[in-house]
């Protein structure tokens, strides 16, 4: 406003010296016009200097700030990162402050051009959903864990290996968190947080109403007390009821290491050893280390089967060439990372949907991706037995806030079969799970019929058949990815399919073996 009033005053000027040729010496009248122009125009001018020098307060206000988080985060970059406080700071930084940084660029650059790079970043910045998101990672760290509130709240999201974050939530982040609970069915947590706001709302101004956080905690009391009450009167616990249903509930406990796992028989003579796959001649020179996680069903982590600078190679191929990009495709694109998708199979047409529940983005490699990624298939083979003429390609996934993927089975469900055509490779047999980064804490692989979980250690993989050696699908299987508490998880799939595969896992004259 201010700008536009002095190039007002400044055409009125302009047309006045048009009218009398510019000749302002040769009268007196218009010299004294000069006067009353400037009466005009040095407050006018004044009040546009102090509009921008407010914007430009503003804005040394947020550079401040801003450098010396960028300083304190860049001194140790790999330690900050980890951490999911930090995670869940840096997305809302750059969909609140940086935002607003660049709207107050806009202002102050209307009459000239602001700095391309945050013009042309500011449309890929997080967004309010992506701190909804975080939040949401938060949540589910807590949910599985079993984290107190206060501990959250302070940074320590495990305090005796004192990872703490660079800033603690603040009371409003606590609110919002809270939100996120009581908006994603998390009652009992929605709970915690609101009192844990309430008990902070008097330290200092908050952004939220005292009225509406009491309003949401005795909502939440009451949701919680009718959900235990229900929870009571419809309790399963028979073997016989829907696997499904049992399975869910055991998940966190064997994410936690907590579950009561009944020894089967055989389980106690669980061991590890030299694999050379019946003396395979790459592996006699070189045997595979084997630890056995569960004995029925079959499952075994190898250690080793891929070096650091293979997986580098692998990363290399899976991530984007540039920071920040934009990408718009019905189909996945091998060697770009992307959110991961799920079909759905609605009025006979294909849709790929986001998987809302599952918190990754994945790219696909195949084996002309590079040599690296045919060089790794051969190895698989070598490993397994199995002649990978009939594998997916290579999944790779970077998992993200409390990164996670709820129990499910790797071979579809005899309903989803019914609706969808069959695979003219049948299903999937087998899954090659790699992990492809060390992850502190959290992040395993649980398998919740077995209550067992494999760590996620670099360079090892995972190793399961999906289905007995009839075809019937095996749901003793049923697995999920664990919410990854500090660190950075990649991890890879290499799924095998039955075609090509009669002779090297041959039916049994048992249909139950």
């Amino acid at each position: 406003i201010m700008y536009l009033k002095l190039l007002c005053v400044l055409s009125v000027l302009l047309i006045s010296s048009i009218k009398v040729q510019a000749e302002w010496f040769s009268s007196m009248e218009q010299i004294i016009d000069l006067v009353r122009h400037e009466s005009l125009l040095a407050p006018t001018l004044q009040n546009y200097i102090k509009a921008k020098m407010e914007i430009l307060l503003k804005l040394k206000t947020y550079g401040d700030e801003l450098s010396e988080i960028a300083d304190k985060v860049s001194a140790n970059k790999e330690e900050y990162i980890i951490h999911p406080i930090n995670q869940y700071h840096l997305i809302k930084r750059f969909a609140t402050q940086w935002t607003e940084v660049n709207q107050l660029l806009d202002r102050f650059n209307r009459t000239g051009k602001k700095t391309d790079f945050i013009k042309n970043a500011t449309r890929l910045f997080p967004k309010e959903e992506d701190i909804k998101g975080s939040a949401e990672g938060i949540l589910r760290i807590q949910d599985t864990y079993n984290l107190n509130t206060s501990d959250i709240a302070e940074g320590n999201i495990s305090g005796e290996k004192g990872h703490n974050s660079l800033k603690k939530l603040t009371t409003d982040e606590c609110y919002h968190i809270g939100k996120a609970a009581f908006n994603g069915g998390l009652y009992d947590p929605c709970t915690h947080w609101m009192q844990f706001s309430l008990q902070r709302f008097e330290e200092g101004k908050q952004n939220f109403s005292k009225a509406h956080a009491e309003e949401y905690l005795q909502l939440c009391k009451m949701v919680s007390i009718c959900w235990a009450i229900v929870a009571t009167k419809a309790q399963i616990s028979s073997d016989d009821k829907s696997y499904k249903f049992s399975a869910n509930s055991k998940f966190p406990k064997v994410c936690r290491g907590d579950s009561i796992v009944l020894i089967q028989s055989g389980s106690s003579k669980l061991h590890c050893y030299l694999h050379t796959n019946n003396g395979n001649p790459w592996l006699m020179f070189n045997p595979v280390k084997v630890e056995e996680l569960w004995d029925s069903p079959h499952i075994v982590q190898f250690y080793d089967v891929i070096t650091s600078a293979e997986v580098d190679k692998i990363k290399k191929l899976a991530k984007p060439r540039v920071g920040f990009f934009i990408l718009v495709s019905k189909y996945p694109m091998v060697g770009i990372l992307f959110r991961a998708i799920h079909f759905e199979d609605k009025e006979d047409s294909e849709v790929f949907q986001k998987a809302a529940y599952r918190i990754t983005k994945v790219s696909w490699l195949n084996d002309t991706s590079g040599p690296v990624i045919a060089k790794l298939t051969r190895r698989i083979s070598e490993i397994t037995g199995l002649s990978m003429n009939t594998t997916e390609e290579l999944q790779v996934a970077n998992y993200g806030v409390g990164g996670e993927y709820p129990p499910h089975l790797d071979v579809a469900s005899d309903d989803h079969r019914k609706r969808m055509y069959d695979h003219p490779d049948g299903e999937r047999i087998a899954t090659f799970l790699i992990y492809l980064s060390e992850v502190e804490e959290g992040g395993g692989t649980a398998f919740v019929r077995a209550g067992v979980a494999a760590k996620p250690i670099k360079g090892s993989a995972v190793f399961w058949y999906n289905m007995y050696p009839s075809g019937d699908i095996d749901i003793r299987t049923f697995h999920g990815a664990c919410p990854v508490i500090i660190g950075n998880k990649w991890a890879s799939n290499k799924w095998i399919r039955e075609l090509g595969e009669s002779f090297h896992r041959q039916c049994k004259l048992d249909r139950n073996a």
